[in-house]
């Protein structure tokens, strides 16, 4: 391989592989390629490195701000709406049926879907409130 390059074998030991690669090519297209993949993967690294450091210091930030109680009445918020109960009602299928007949304008099949009430139980309570 050194032959090919036209270097002797010790020539060949001492180059970095990135410079055989470069003349064995002989393409200088490739060789400047390799170089701005070399300069992007540097320069996405250092941003990635920034990234971690600047997490890390605003999480150092925060820990010394809650260490002073400086968000106590945040977290006491949050901490008021994690213990609020969800309530678990529901109105009745009839009710509700009623409601969206006549607040809505979905289809029978979809108030019955949404009720689990019949198609024509639906419509019956439909025809039911029509003003005589």
């Amino acid at each position: 391989m050194a032959k090919k390059v036209g270097l002797s074998l010790e020539e060949a030991a001492t180059q970095p592989s990135e410079a055989r690669r470069q003349d064995s090519t002989g393409n200088p297209w490739q060789a400047q390629e390799r170089e701005a993949t070399q300069r992007f993967t540097q320069a996405v690294h250092l941003m990635d490195h920034y990234l971690r450091t600047d997490k890390a210091r605003r999480e150092a930030a925060l820990r010394v701000a809650q260490g002073r109680g400086l968000d106590s009445a945040e977290r006491a918020a949050a901490r008021r709406n994690q213990d609020r109960p969800i309530s678990r009602r529901r109105m009745a299928p009839n009710n509700h049926a009623a409601v969206l007949l006549r607040e809505t304008s979905f289809s029978f099949r979809e108030i019955s879907d949404i009720t689990g009430l019949n198609v024509y139980d639906v419509v019956g309570m439909k025809l039911k409130m029509r003003a005589a």
